[in-house]
């Protein structure tokens, strides 16, 4: 029996030739901020065509420097989604900033930018979190436009959209600071924990270069209190700009296998999400209200597949009922019937099949 898993590592990772690379790191005697972040900084700014990049510990950590970067502070008003796994709220909640939850679009599954210019007149939203969700491009130029008009700054959260792309111009140059997470199943992955913040504002730049490394002006001059201590590793960078080299190669499969799903699916149990084709299929998401009889079909065909998110951030258990009279109805709508199967670099033509044939023997109630 074919078993097709979420993601397998493997295919993204070439262990020979990456245990060669950590073997001349560990050799140099370099390992913290050395020539290997500043090489992977430099590649992965070139390869969006901005002007900054900083590697940081990991894509919570990058969120929270973006957001210090631009000035939020406590008690400041973020406008975020509520569907996008609580990141954005749990840096807001390390900063002591405010969430203002913004619904989504029914079609894509991203911000909506009707609610958002909605809550900014009805708000003081100092900052908008705008994340390229599943891999496909949110309406961020709407989005950036709605802001510019207001003084909001905007960051994008690209964490699952490496490489994706609206009219030619990458995801993370829209706004004014972007941040990405290299966890290993993500588009671009490190074998660890791995993120970056990158801008094209010179006085953004320099605060990130100051927040990454204990608010430093200088060596051992410290001039944040907000200072951390995140930085890339010097191992992961290395990998980092390696793997970088195979990105759009491995978008493409993506793309590839998420246009078979579209044409090949054929199931009036199961909607698709038009926009998923708009970037880099970082997941596939399908929608049905028959979730959890799917989920025991695929599992008994040995199909793996996943929830990205089960619980919508504004009804998380940590905010105890603080905004039970926020309604988000398409968000709580569509948070019971979304669900994720296996889409990824390396996934063979048998696997990918079984998928489609097992999805389309669904039957429901």
């Amino acid at each position: 029996m074919i078993s097709v898993p979420m993601f397998e590592l493997a295919k993204v990772t070439d262990e020979q030739e990456l245990t060669k690379i950590a073997s001349q790191v560990i050799s140099s005697n370099q390992h913290i901020l050395g020539k290997n972040v500043v090489e992977f900084e430099n590649s992965f700014a070139k390869y969006l065509k901005i002007n900054h990049c900083f590697g940081v510990a990991n894509g919570s950590d990058a969120l929270v420097i973006a957001l210090r970067s631009i000035g939020i502070t406590a008690n400041d008003e973020v406008a975020t989604a509520a569907n996008a796994g609580f990141y954005t709220c749990a840096a807001l909640n390390q900063i002591g900033a405010e969430p203002i939850f913004i619904d989504i679009e029914p079609d894509t599954l991203q911000m909506n930018p009707d609610d958002l210019k909605v809550k900014i007149s009805n708000s003081n939203i100092k900052a908008v979190v705008v994340t390229h969700l599943f891999g496909q491009v949110a309406p961020i130029k709407e989005i950036v436009s709605i802001c510019e008009k207001e003084s909001i700054k905007v960051i994008e959260d690209c964490a699952q959209a490496h490489g994706a792309e609206l009219d030619n111009q990458k995801v993370g140059t829209f706004g004014d600071v972007a941040t990405f997470s290299f966890y290993p199943t993500k588009n671009l992955g490190a074998i660890g924990d791995g993120g970056a913040v990158v801008t094209n504002n010179q006085v953004f730049a320099e605060n990130i270069v100051s927040l990454r490394q204990y608010g430093w002006s200088k060596k051992y001059h410290v001039d944040s209190k907000f200072g951390m201590n995140s930085r890339l590793d010097e191992i992961q960078a290395a990998f980092l700009s390696r793997k970088l080299t195979n990105l759009d190669v491995w978008n493409e499969e993506r793309i590839f296998i998420a246009k078979k799903y579209f044409s090949e699916f054929k199931n009036n149990k199961i909607k698709l999400v038009p926009n998923t084709l708009s970037g880099v299929a970082h997941l596939f998401v399908i929608i049905t209200s028959n979730r959890r009889e799917l989920i025991s079909h695929l599992t008994k065909n040995n199909i793996h597949s996943g929830i990205h998110y089960p619980i919508a951030d504004h009804r998380q258990k940590v905010f105890e009922g603080k905004f039970d009279n926020v309604i988000l109805p398409v968000t709580e709508d569509f948070v019971g019937k979304i669900l994720s199967i296996p889409i990824y670099p390396g996934m063979t033509t048998d696997k990918i099949n079984h998928v489609i044939k097992v999805i389309n023997s669904f039957e429901g109630n």
